[in-house]
Order: C-alpha cells, then sequence, then structure tokens
C-alpha cells in the first residue's frame, strides 16, 4: 500500500509540473557526494555511485530531428543509468565532473557525434 501511495503522489507531482510547464518534464543530472543523480521535476528518480561503476558507453540515439548523445553508467550490481544532452546539467557534469572520475579521452564527444544517423556506440571508459 505505502508504495502505491508514493506512486500516486509522484505521479500527482508530474502532473501538477506539466500544467505549470506547458507539457514538458523537467530532467537533469548531477553530481552530489560521489554519486551520479537523474532527476525527474526535481525529484530524484536514480543514482549510482561513481566509484561503483564499472564502464561507461556512449551513443546517439535518432530521434528524426536529432541525434542526442547519450551517457550509460553501468554499476557493479548490473544497473544502467543513462543521462542525456538534453538534460539540464548535462555539459556541466561532462566538462567538470566525467573526467574526474574517469580517465575518458578528450574528443569522445566529438567522435560520438560523428555523422547524421549513425549509432557510434562505443565503450569510452571501462574498470
Amino acid at each position: 500500500m505505502k508504495q502505491f501511495k508514493k506512486s500516486t503522489l509522484d505521479w500527482w507531482n508530474d502532473f501538477m509540473h506539466r500544467v505549470k510547464n506547458k507539457g514538458e518534464d523537467t530532467w537533469s543530472v548531477t553530481c552530489k557526494n560521489n554519486y551520479l543523480v537523474v532527476s525527474k521535476n526535481d525529484r530524484e528518480v536514480s543514482k549510482v555511485g561513481l566509484d561503483e561503476v564499472v564502464s561507461v558507453t556512449t551513443y546517439k540515439k535518432d530521434l528524426v530531428t536529432y541525434d542526442p548523445v547519450f551517457l550509460c553508467f553501468l554499476d557493479k550490481y548490473g544497473c544502467a543509468i543513462e543521462v542525456w544532452e538534453g538534460m539540464d546539467g548535462f555539459d556541466s557534469f561532462i566538462c567538470n565532473e566525467l573526467g574526474r572520475y574517469f580517465d575518458v579521452e578528450p574528443d569522445w564527444f566529438a567522435n560520438v557525434n560523428k555523422g547524421a544517423f549513425a549509432e557510434n556506440r562505443r565503450v569510452i571508459w571501462r574498470l
């Protein structure tokens, strides 16, 4: 019963957020206390300890009018979290935090972003 109440409250909060923001959800990514935190409408929906990540994969998704770049973080428990360039905080995260935690090539973003309609999936860091 508790889970139902929480889910109902989350649904209601998302609904009210969409009413205030012309039907749009707001997704964001931040780094807090060595955790990558994904939030929807200012509510934390998932997080992963950056010291528990075993691989980072990047790719593009073809969404017809644009191809956003995604990062997928896989942790040692087999859980994955995706973040994408349309999220609030994405640019700040890749500029300020990604290199602090993972030894990635500086040109990874340009390499994955080459060519229209090409996924360009690649692992950019592995433990």
